[in-house]
């Protein structure tokens, strides 16, 4: 069986026919959600990369920092972060913001409270006007069928030619980094890639 990283998501994906292997290793490879998004977004140079696989380990530690709101836990894997001032210095770090609302809720931004422990400058270009159900508690298809959530915080002069590194704790479907980007590309950056803690 071959096994390979999806090369927009890093979704593995397994092969089963010996015949294709030659042909995997020489071509990209996309996950369904990817091909998806592909026909969406078909100028979008989509690449997305996570640090950890989202078991049930990752979703327990999420649950206590970001649902019990338990903020001490920013700091717990700074040593992951402090790595994209090295793989992405010449970007802009841009956390997914939350509504008002759920940042009162919650107490804090968990992907901006990370980065601050990593000791990470970031910049909000986004703002969340709408208030909309947490996606953890959304269906697949809710998830998929969400509509734009985010509005530009910053003048296009902030963004234009710019190299962006969206962020965010967990990558499921890909619809709110995908959301986050189109918004983005109305000021016409260079170059958009996104990272998160979990996919």
């Amino acid at each position: 069986m071959e096994t390979r990283g999806c090369s927009g998501c890093q979704k593995p994906i397994h092969f089963n026919l010996e015949s294709t292997k030659k042909k995997v290793k020489s071509i990209p490879v996309y996950c369904s959600d990817c091909q998806e998004w592909k026909k969406k977004y078909p100028t979008y140079d989509f690449q997305h990369r996570a640090f950890f696989v989202y078991d049930e380990n990752m979703k327990a530690w999420l649950n206590q920092y970001k649902f019990m709101g338990d903020i001490r836990l920013a700091g717990t894997f700074a040593y992951k972060w402090t790595q994209i001032k090295k793989e992405y210095p010449t970007y802009i770090y841009c956390p997914i913001p939350l509504s008002e609302k759920r940042r009162t809720e919650r107490g804090f931004n968990q992907v901006s409270e990370m980065l601050k422990a990593a000791r990470i400058p970031f910049q909000m270009l986004l703002k969340r006007e709408k208030h909309l159900l947490a996606q953890a508690k959304n269906t697949r298809k809710e998830r998929l069928e969400m509509p734009q959530p985010f509005e530009l915080a910053v003048t296009f002069s902030k963004i234009q030619n710019k190299k962006i590194l969206i962020i965010d704790d967990v990558y499921t479907t890909g619809q709110t980094l995908f959301h986050a980007a189109d918004c983005l590309q109305v000021a016409q950056p260079k170059i958009i890639r996104t990272i998160s803690l979990a996919r």
